[in-house]
């Protein structure tokens, strides 16, 4: 980790000697603000136009990253002041800049925007720092092949990661202040540079790992407030990287790093937990939990990431690139690439033993049980949904990733049961990848066809009814023919007070917070919401013990909670009738024994042979 970094991208053959030089100054992160300095060499024009993207690629939602610019100006060579006019929230013009010499402007903190996710924003404090490309940088005269450096300018005490490839040594003028360090990264075009989040911040929040697997390296840059299981993250995502490498027999990139911003829960700057893919790395905001939750609730995450390196940054509709920064994204696809890429980053981890083959079934059985929930899932077509992306409903996000994947699920069995399993999803994919390596798109209305094309099936009943239709998801009917059912694994008896909340613990001993209340329960009758803090239960922390000692006892006819809401103390009194007690068959998806040997086969092909 370096204190000053320097990226230089390229010169385009197109640019003519054309560059810009950026240079970011992190020195007052305290005001959730950074300042942003842009020379311009060479432009050539007496107009020039300045512009921020509304959109970032991979988050899709329309955010307009020029809504928290301020003090924007433009300068000649001899520091005279030119005229700027901003024609929209996101663009400006200099009039009268032949001689422009620099523009300034400053950043501001943009974690908390509702328009789109944590990691797609930028998060600008004290001891901390966070962008995507897209909140910091702009492009200049609608060029985004116009070669560029940047500089960012940071305490000594700060460490710096991003995931450009280091700039050659002597290529930088060496005027760095004497208490600053400096390294130099280089990239191609604008898309690069915007497509390069950056993390940075106190060293002692910083837990690094790398490897090395096949050509390539990695690099696991992790920031939290308390220690983490890093031999144990490496090793698992080394597994990820190699599967996925080897799936597709493909490695586009020499280096990738992972930017993993993992607080613990009541220190976290979001609710909004999740991660974004890039052409060479991804970042997160995850929780910073005991390792075995962590592990079984994040390393699809990492996988589903990763997995974008092909499945969207590769393989996408023509309206996902090249990119328009300035238009809404209205594509029917990314049921492709989101569902297909969180139905492959499951299966994986079965299919190459990360995850014992159980794990999928039990995912499976979620998803099912949220889309049985769900309205929209029922009402929302997967194409439809894929349009609403850039709308950022998170309700309707979060049922676009799990419908999409069980959509995934349904079609991977369908092609692999009407072939007798000569052909599969895997098959779709190797050649959209084959077409994608030779810079080929496709249409969305083409995307179907395609498909059908590879396999040699007739998909237009299944498009219809799953994709471009509201029918409920057969997922019974389809898991039987990969010899899975819904099988009894002997008797459960449920004896509990049913408070009526989903309730998450950060650690054995640490306060709760609710994840879900549900209605007509003693904690929705109480006034207690999602989102509170549970501190106390009759006057004792809140801890997942007193939850199992209220179990195994009788339940006193009053609970007195006290819970933390918004930074403020509330007290609420929850009245327990009685005790449920209820004694019945303990199910859960599993083999089925009469299976068919090619049932078993389309099982094997998907999951993995670990039965």
């Amino acid at each position: 980790m370096l204190k000053k970094i320097t990226l230089l991208l390229l010169l385009s053959n197109f640019c003519y000697g054309q560059e810009l030089i950026y240079t970011v100054d992190l020195h007052s992160t305290a005001t959730h603000k950074v300042g942003v300095r842009v020379e311009l060499k060479k432009m050539g024009a007496t107009t020039v136009t300045y512009q921020m993207p509304i959109w970032a690629p991979g988050a899709y939602s329309v955010t307009h990253y020029g809504h928290y610019i301020s003090d924007f100006k433009a300068f000649d060579k001899n520091g005279k002041e030119l005229s700027v006019q901003q024609a929209n929230g996101d663009r400006w013009e200099i009039s009268n800049a032949k001689d422009i010499a620099n523009i300034s402007y400053s950043v501001s903190d943009s974690h908390k925007d509702s328009t789109s996710l944590y990691f797609a924003m930028a998060h600008i404090d004290t001891n901390f720092f966070f962008a995507n490309g897209t909140c910091l940088f702009g492009y200049v005269n609608d060029k985004k092949n116009i070669p560029s450096t940047v500089d960012y300018d940071f305490p000594y005490e700060w460490k710096l990661a991003t995931a450009l490839d280091p700039l050659p040594s002597g290529k930088h003028d060496g005027t760095a202040p004497p208490d600053f360090k400096y390294s130099g990264f280089e990239a191609k075009n604008y898309d690069e540079l915007a497509d390069a989040p950056i993390m940075a911040g106190v060293d002692s929040i910083f837990q690094t790992h790398s490897f090395k697997d096949g050509t390539a390296t990695y690099d696991i840059v992790l920031a939290t407030d308390r220690k983490f299981e890093m031999d144990s993250l490496e090793y698992y995502i080394h597994k990820i990287v190699h599967a996925e490498t080897e799936f597709f027999h493909d490695t586009p990139f020499k280096h990738y790093t992972f930017l993993i911003n993992a607080p613990t829960y009541f220190k976290s700057p979001s609710m909004s937990f999740g991660a974004l893919e890039h052409a060479n790395s991804s970042d997160y905001l995850l929780v910073n939990l005991p390792w075995k939750m962590f592990k079984s609730q994040e390393l699809a995450t990492f996988s589903h990431e990763f997995f974008h390196l092909w499945n969207v940054k590769r393989i996408h509709s023509a309206l996902l690139g090249p990119f328009d920064y300035t238009k809404r994204v209205m594509t029917t696809s990314l049921w492709l690439s989101e569902g297909i890429t969180d139905y492959y980053s499951r299966t994986i981890l079965t299919r190459w033993n990360i995850l014992p083959y159980h794990s999928f079934e039990e995912s499976v059985s979620q998803l099912s049980k949220a889309a049985n929930r769900s309205k929209a899932a029922k009402s929302e077509t997967l194409e439809q949904l894929s349009i609403d992306e850039s709308d950022f409903d998170l309700g309707k996000a979060t049922v676009f990733y799990f419908k999409g994947t069980l959509v995934g699920l349904l079609l991977d069995i369908e092609i692999r049961s009407r072939t007798d399993n000569k052909k599969s999803l895997d098959d779709v994919m190797f050649a959209l990848n084959a077409e994608a390596k030779k810079g080929k798109t496709f249409k969305d209305s083409e995307l179907i066809g395609k498909m059908e094309k590879i396999t040699g099936l007739d998909l237009q009943d299944f498009y219809k009814k799953y994709i471009a239709g509201t029918d409920s998801l057969p997922i019974d009917e389809y898991l039987k023919k990969m010899g899975v059912g819904n099988i009894e694994t002997g008797t459960q008896t449920e004896s509990r007070i049913a408070l009526g909340g989903k309730l998450n613990f950060e650690s054995e001993n640490s306060t709760a917070y609710v994840e879900r209340v549900d209605s007509s329960t003693p904690f929705a009758s109480a006034g207690i919401m999602e989102g509170d803090t549970l501190k106390t239960l009759n006057g004792k922390p809140f801890t997942i013990q007193e939850i199992v000692d209220l179990q195994n006892g009788q339940p006193p006819v009053t609970l007195e909670i006290e819970v933390i809401r918004k930074g403020q103390q509330k007290h609420f009194s929850v009245f327990v009738e009685k005790r449920n007690k209820t004694t019945k068959p303990k199910t859960a998806y599993g083999p089925l024994p009469d299976a068919t040997p090619l049932e078993v086969a389309i099982r094997h092909g998907i999951v993995g042979k670990d039965y």
